[in-house]
């Protein structure tokens, strides 16, 4: 199973240097990606872009969106913003794309909420033509470089209900989702390699989880401030997340363990402090 740890780029008050300090001592550890987040409505890097800086300071680790909202913009926005960041990579990039849950975000972007499930459907369709050089409609040329390796970059589609794995199925080459517990990750993957074979895919779909952690006690205050922030939407659910937090290595441990008997692919480490001293105590214990 793959280990990796996703850029502070949702935190705020992180710097652009502390971003590319943790890019490189992330690959400096040895982990196999990179992830990066998003959302509109709240103070922090778009995921893209911080991910095309981590790209100029490192050479072999991924690079994982995880997740962008799609239907945040248009098609032939994120056809030339992905293809762009994948060729500054080598080639680098995976991207998890999902429809988005927060109405604030699409009120922000000027885009349509109630839409968005449609229009992601129909942006999956039109990324792999614009991918390949197929002009947009109204435009008579291709408006994205090419991806580095192939007419195609690989896809993760997030989301927990039957239409995201079947969406999955369909169009990309794995799932990705938040950390679960161990009887929804387990119920989850199956549905996704239920579908996978009932759309008569070969192989097996590469499944990708996040889990939020915290190591240290000297960052337990920030990492409980910044959960309560982020999740402030749902209320007096938001201290689930706080409390459900990896914070000790037995408990990485255990979550790790969860994962592989579920037969998860990758777990992406997504912080809750931005000191890059979060990099180094995780490497030290799942590396």
């Amino acid at each position: 199973m793959d280990i990796s740890v996703a850029l502070p780029n949702m935190i705020p008050g992180a710097t652009g240097k502390a971003l590319v300090e943790w890019a490189g001592a992330a690959e400096e550890r040895g982990f196999a990606g990179l992830g990066a987040t998003e959302r509109l409505v709240y103070p922090g890097y778009d995921p893209l872009i911080a991910l095309a800086a981590a790209a100029s300071v490192t050479h072999r680790i991924r690079l994982l969106t995880n997740v962008l909202i799609a239907p945040l913009r248009s098609a032939t926005e994120l056809a030339k913003q992905t293809a762009s960041v994948d060729q500054l990579s080598d080639g680098r990039l995976t991207v998890g794309l999902a429809p988005g849950v927060r109405a604030d975000d699409f009120a922000a972007a000027g885009r349509s909420f109630d839409g968005r499930v449609a229009q992601f459907d129909n942006d999956l369709r039109a990324l792999f033509d614009l991918w390949s050089g197929k002009a947009p409609p109204g435009a008579d040329r291709a408006v994205a470089p090419s991806p580095a390796r192939g007419s195609r970059i690989p896809i993760l589609i997030g989301g927990l209900t039957t239409a995201a794995a079947k969406r999955a199925a369909r169009w990309a080459d794995g799932w990705t989702a938040p950390g679960l517990s161990a009887q929804r990750t387990a119920l989850a993957t199956e549905q996704v390699r239920t579908a996978w074979q009932e759309a008569g895919r070969s192989g097996a779909p590469r499944i990708v989880m996040l889990l939020r952690f915290v190591m240290g006690d000297d960052a337990q205050d920030a990492a409980a401030a910044f959960m309560r922030d982020y999740f402030a939407v749902l209320g007096a659910a938001a201290e689930d997340f706080v409390q459900a937090t990896p914070r000790t290595a037995a408990m990485i441990r255990q979550a790790l363990r969860t994962y592989a008997d579920c037969g998860v692919d990758e777990v992406v480490f997504h912080p809750t402090v931005a000191d890059v001293a979060q990099v180094h105590r995780l490497a030290d214990v799942v590396m």
